[in-house]
């Protein structure tokens, strides 16, 4: 698991993630990003087209990020990543981007 943090003038802070996300690293990346992370983040953007893996524990993270900032997108997910987030009824409150084009449930 590695990534790379940037954050804008604006205040948007990206993320990009590559390798595998799951309940052994997920500890590690929220504490590395919890200072930059912080009550006045307004938009995060996951580029997760390096994300080779993404376990529940990963979803539950993108979540807790999408309840302290006021717009999250995960953007270019692996088809796996991006069923899945379908299949949860996540997609809208994790967008999928860039294009938001969801894939329809399909067998895992």
């Amino acid at each position: 698991m590695s990534h790379d943090v940037s954050v804008e003038s604006d205040g948007t802070v990206t993320i990009i993630l590559a390798g595998e996300l799951d309940i052994h690293t997920v500890p590690a990346l929220e504490a590395a990003l919890a200072p930059t992370l912080t009550g006045n983040t307004e938009r995060v953007v996951v580029d997760a087209g390096a994300l080779e893996f993404a376990d529940s524990s990963a979803i539950a993270m993108f979540v807790r990020w999408a309840n302290h900032a006021g717009h999250i997108e995960i953007r270019d997910p692996q088809a796996h990543l991006r069923r899945r987030l379908v299949e949860m009824g996540l997609a809208d409150r994790l967008q999928i981007g860039p294009d938001s084009e969801l894939v329809p449930p399909g067998p895992a």
